[in-house]
């Protein structure tokens, strides 16, 4: 969610069923996301533990094999994950789902399918402001944007199921779990890792003897598969006020550690290139950026002009519909932004940030540098696809995307005394993040949890995606649903009694009883009604 909120408090581990106002005091935006997402939470649970993880009602989300993969069909309706509701409005193909482009680096495409493949369900929550909705903003306020919107994106993603794709996710978690065990420092923690590390064993076996013959549910093996990175390498994080360097001898080190900054910030750490972290014997292109201002800071654009140079490099010049409420919100030059549209969201690309060289602010005219061997995202200049520049704060020891390089067990300085810490053993994957509420009172905090002994708790990453396991199309040319589908409980009684009175008729012994009953039974009620027989009232 990168919208201007001062925090985001919502912790389903502290079991808070509501939120309670109080006479006289202030209203902040926190509580009101707050109490939003204890109901979410409450809803998706219930779901969840009512009926399943995944499911689908009725008909919707079904399947109807086509010639081409691209124009299989995909039926409109209601599919659930992990309680979070998928709509899918109309009859659509795969090749045009509503929420596509979805990533291609999934094992294939749909115009180019391997021999056999499942499909399953990506499914996140993406922020939407009132430059990437329009709608919601009142037009009486004249341009003053109000509160922003949550939206569930799905995706019908194709995972390849040859050997090596298949086991990619647990390959990743192996290695993950691998570096956990060189971190742990307790022998309970050890055991922990190398119970993780014998299921994903007991995993691999359970696909090699299920490709044998052995009666195995390939539908749930996947489904580990998927979670895998969520059930063994969730990445986790640790924030920290760090000893702070004196301003007037860069050689003392200041007494206390505290945040140092003027104001109180929502700092945002987003993973940008996800993978693997760089460590001493393996370099890695895993990267993140951060933002103080939790990522809000937004331009929309209104055209984008590219123009090479002869070194080789390229000029972007992007004209913006503003330049910010003020200089806090702003640009300034040397500052580094990420080209933004609709397609780029969906797709979860990870393009590189180009720094900020000219700012021509009567004509609202910004200049971005595109450095030689580095290719510019296109952004589109349809304002249908909704293009904007997003700011982004970190200025130093950057890669050539424009970000930080990952690196797992050391604290990294971000400013003004915060720093974060990545621990050993995390796959991450563009969009993780964790926020990090900084105050000035109090001498300078963090909003952090903390353990018994004052040091930083580890935070597991915000922004994980949900998954869902609709079928397998084996090489054999055959589809398997792998999903369960439950109708309404209405469809389920009528459908029950139907049955039930087809089977007593299609009986001819139990068909005259059957009527007897019926005919008896309504003679029986309207004699009471009518006050008739023995059901006549006495006196």
């Amino acid at each position: 969610m990168k919208g201007d909120f001062a925090r985001v408090t919502f912790d389903p581990t502290r079991h808070y069923n509501r939120v309670l106002q109080q006479q006289g005091r202030v209203l902040l935006e926190a509580d009101w996301n707050e109490q939003a997402g204890i109901q979410l939470h409450l809803l998706h649970t219930l779901i969840r533990d009512l009926v399943g993880p995944c499911w689908a009602v009725g008909n919707g989300f079904s399947i109807a094999q086509q010639p081409h993969v691209a124009d299989w069909q995909l039926q409109a309706g209601h599919f659930y994950v992990d309680g979070i509701l998928c709509e899918n409005d109309v009859l659509c193909t795969l090749g045009t789902q509503p929420y596509a482009p979805a990533p291609a680096d999934d094992g294939g495409d749909w115009n180019n399918p391997p021999a056999s493949f499942a499909l399953w369900l990506d499914v996140w929550e993406r922020h939407l402001s009132a430059i990437e909705a329009p709608g919601i903003a009142d037009v009486a306020l004249n341009g003053i944007d109000t509160a922003t919107r949550a939206q569930t994106v799905w995706q019908l993603r194709l995972l390849d199921l040859d050997t090596a794709h298949e086991t990619a996710p647990l390959d990743a978690a192996t290695a993950a779990l691998n570096l956990r065990l060189l971190a742990a420092t307790t022998d309970a923690e050890k055991a922990a890792i190398k119970q993780q590390l014998d299921a994903i064993a007991q995993l691999r076996n359970s696909l090699a003897t299920g490709a044998a013959g052995n009666n195995n549910d390939p539908c749930n093996s996947l489904r580990l598969i998927l979670g895998a990175r969520a059930a063994y390498a969730w990445p986790m994080l640790r924030a920290q006020l760090g000893p702070v360097v004196s301003d007037s001898d860069s050689c003392i080190i200041a007494a206390d550690a505290r945040y140092r900054g003027c104001e109180n910030q929502l700092y945002r750490v987003e993973v940008h290139q996800g993978g693997m972290a760089s460590s001493a014997n393996a370099t890695t292109t895993t990267d993140f950026k951060w933002s103080r201002e939790n990522g809000s800071v937004i331009f929309p654009i209104v055209n984008a002009v590219s123009t090479p140079q002869n070194d080789g490099s390229a000029q972007l010049a992007v004209s913006l519909a503003n330049l910010g409420r003020d200089q806090r919100l702003g640009l300034a030059v040397n500052d580094w932004v990420e080209l933004v549209d609709d397609d780029y969201t969906l797709a979860q690309r990870a393009s590189p940030l180009l720094q900020v060289i000219a700012i021509d602010i009567a004509q609202r005219l910004v200049t971005l540098a595109v450095p030689k061997n580095v290719t510019a995202y296109a952004v589109s200049n349809d304002p249908k696809k909704h293009p904007l520049l997003r700011r982004w704060d970190q200025s130093q020891n950057l890669d050539a995307q424009g970000c930080v390089s990952l690196v797992e067990g050391e604290f990294i300085d971000l400013e003004d005394g915060v720093q974060i810490r990545f621990e050993p053993g995390g796959i991450y994957a563009t969009g993780d993040y964790w926020l990090i509420p900084a105050r000035v009172a109090g001498n300078g905090t963090l909003d952090w949890p903390q353990a018994a002994d004052g040091s930083a708790v580890a935070v597991k990453s915000r922004g994980m995606h949900r998954q869902a396991v609709l079928g397998i199309f084996g090489a054999q040319g055959a589809y398997t649903e792998c999903c369960c589908r439950f109708d309404s409980l209405c469809a389920l009684m009528k459908n029950s009694v139907r049955r039930s009175t087809d089977a007593i008729v299609a009986a001819p012994a139990v068909a005259p009883m059957f009527n007897s009953v019926v005919t008896t039974g309504a003679t029986a009620k309207v004699a009471k009604k009518r006050g008739t027989g023995a059901n006549k009232p006495s006196g």
